[in-house]
C-alpha cells in the first residue's frame, strides 16, 4: 500500500555546500533519522542521504567518502517519505556538456565526459585516462567501454538516473518503481532544464539538447528490476566495477514534451 507515501523533489543546489562537514557525515551514520536544523545543507538532500548511507555504506559497504560526489549538487533528487520518514530516493543527473579541445573529434564524446567529470572532482587528465583504461580495483575495469555501441551512437546527449535506494523496511512495496516513473515523467516534461550544463575547467563545452535518452549504471544483480522499468542492457558498454560491485549500462528513452504534444 502506498497511501502513506509522499514524494518530494529537490532541484540542483549550490556546489559550494559540498563536501559535507565531517561532523555532519558522522551524524548521518550514528543518528541517520535525526534532523539537524542547524545545517546549511538543503534538508531534502539530507533526507536523501538518510536513505543512501544505510543502503550503500552500511549494507553494501561502499566508502562513505565517495558516496557523495560532484553530481549531487547539480542533480535533481526525488525522495519518498512514509509520513515523515525518508524511505527511498534516486537522482537524475542532467546532460554533461562534452568538452571540445583543439583537434578533438566529437566521436570521442564518452571519454571526454569521463575526463571532464574527473577534472570536476580534482583528478588530473592523466589519472583520469589511466583509471578509465585500466581500472583501479585490482586491474578490473572501473568505467564502461568508451565509444559508440548498438544502442548509443557516441554523440547523443543523455541523462543519468542513479543512487536508487530504498530502506530495507520498505522494500517490496513498489516505492522504487513509483519514484522511477515519477522521475521519467518529470524528465519528459522538463527536457530544457536537463539540457543545461556548466562549463568546467578551461575546456570549451559543446551544449546539445536532450531528446529523451536515459542511462542507468545498474548493479548487475538487479538489472532484471531495471528491465521491468523499461531499461535495456547495452552489451557494448561491457561490465565494470564500481566500489566492488559489478555494473552494466542500461538505456531507456522517454518521450519529451514536443513529442508528447505531437504524438
Amino acid at each position: 500500500m502506498l497511501t502513506t507515501i509522499k514524494t518530494s523533489l529537490l532541484p540542483p543546489f549550490h556546489p559550494s555546500l559540498l563536501p559535507l562537514p565531517p561532523s555532519l557525515l558522522s551524524s548521518l551514520i550514528t543518528a541517520p533519522q535525526t534532523p539537524n536544523p542547524q545545517s546549511p545543507i538543503p534538508p531534502l538532500f539530507l533526507s536523501a542521504l538518510r536513505v543512501r548511507i544505510p543502503v550503500f555504506v552500511t549494507e553494501q559497504h561502499c566508502p562513505l567518502d565517495t558516496e557523495i560526489d560532484a553530481d549531487d549538487a547539480r542533480s535533481w533528487h526525488w525522495i519518498a517519505f512514509d509520513r515523515d520518514l525518508p524511505v527511498a530516493t534516486l537522482r537524475l543527473v542532467p546532460v554533461t556538456a562534452i568538452p571540445v579541445r583543439e583537434g578533438q573529434k566529437r566521436e570521442d564524446g564518452w571519454k571526454a565526459v569521463v575526463v571532464m567529470e574527473k577534472e570536476h572532482l580534482g583528478v588530473s587528465d592523466r589519472e583520469a585516462a589511466a583509471d578509465a583504461a585500466v581500472g583501479g580495483e585490482g586491474g578490473r575495469r572501473t568505467e564502461p567501454h568508451h565509444g559508440a555501441t548498438r544502442m548509443w551512437d557516441g554523440r547523443e546527449a543523455y541523462v543519468k538516473i542513479g543512487r536508487m535506494a530504498t530502506l530495507s523496511s520498505h522494500r517490496g512495496r513498489g516505492i522504487a518503481q513509483m519514484l522511477v516513473e515519477e522521475a521519467m515523467e518529470w524528465a519528459g516534461d522538463h527536457a530544457a532544464e536537463l539540457s543545461h550544463s556548466d562549463e568546467i575547467g578551461k575546456s570549451r563545452t559543446a551544449l546539445v539538447g536532450w531528446e529523451g535518452l536515459v542511462l542507468s549504471h545498474a548493479q548487475k544483480s538487479v538489472q532484471g528490476w531495471w528491465a521491468k522499468m523499461g531499461f535495456e542492457v547495452d552489451e557494448g558498454l561491457g561490465v565494470w566495477w564500481e566500489e566492488g560491485i559489478e555494473h552494466v549500462g542500461m538505456w531507456r528513452r522517454v518521450q519529451v514534451g514536443k513529442l508528447k504534444e505531437g504524438g
